[in-house]
């Protein structure tokens, strides 16, 4: 199981870009995969299965492919389960539940970026960790 035919909107692959940049030196050698990863786990924290996307963030317009797989996608998938207090059976609600969590997490982790321009990485790390 893994994250392939989840499309997100090309306003939050641009988001992903953005802040792959500014964990340059902290992230792994192919950061995207740790970022999606970051951005998944933040929108879980701070989101519940009640929210909704804004309208900008509907259509998907990027296919990430296999970016989440093994352990870090059954765990995304627990996390998920237990977010809506219900089984699902269907893999494709896991993934639409999966997809609404990356674009959230990433809005709010790139409203970090945007709340202050010259902020360094050591900052956004902080605050990153602290929102």
């Amino acid at each position: 199981m893994d994250s392939k035919g989840i499309k997100l909107s090309k306003i939050t692959k641009d988001r992903i870009d953005e802040i792959i940049q500014h964990l340059d030196h902290y992230a792994p050698k192919d950061a995207r995969p740790f970022v999606v990863k970051i951005c998944l786990m933040h929108g879980i924290e701070n989101f519940n299965n009640q929210s909704s996307l804004p309208e900008e963030l509907k259509s998907g317009a990027w296919d990430m492919g296999a970016i989440i797989n093994g352990n870090d996608y059954l765990l995304g998938k627990h996390l998920i389960i237990n977010d809506m207090q219900k089984e699902i059976t269907e893999e494709k609600d896991i993934r639409d539940e999966m997809r609404k969590y990356i674009e959230l997490g990433t809005m709010s982790i790139y409203s970090l970026i945007e709340s202050s321009s010259d902020l360094f990485e050591e900052d956004f790390l902080i605050k990153l960790l602290t929102a």
